[in-house]
């Protein structure tokens, strides 16, 4: 991917390298991985950057098996477990959750999962 042997990837670089890889992804898409990637914010993404990005979306896939089609109640419940929250974060968890559960079938879907997330991040 990175065609001018910089170390770094700059957005076209990496547009490019995952259009030759296959990647049906959009234009935002593309630039959403950017600017999570480029933690230093200086438009490019170095090897640590790359790596870090690939670990995480190594985890966030394994998450999305885990998540699919999970009840909501469920979900809460694993959060305690896992020790990332009281009783009063779970509620607000699980309330949060409720509201994104679009079908209304009690369970968190990895679409609504994913939709509930890009909200989050343009609060």
């Amino acid at each position: 991917m990175d065609t001018d042997n910089s170390g770094t990837l700059t957005y076209d670089e990496l547009r490019e390298g995952l259009a030759k890889l296959g990647s049906t992804l959009t234009e935002f898409d593309v630039k959403q991985y950017m600017q999570a990637a480029d933690i230093d914010g200086n438009g490019t993404i170095d090897y640590i950057e790359f790596r870090t990005a690939m670990m995480q979306r190594h985890k966030l896939e394994r998450f999305e098996i885990s998540l699919q089609s999970r009840p909501v109640d469920e979900l809460g419940k694993a959060f305690k477990d896992d020790g990332m929250g009281d009783d009063a974060t779970i509620a607000t968890i699980k309330e949060i959750m409720s509201e994104d559960d679009r079908d209304k079938d009690g369970r968190i879907s990895y679409d609504e999962f994913r939709s509930m997330m890009k909200r989050g991040t343009q609060l």
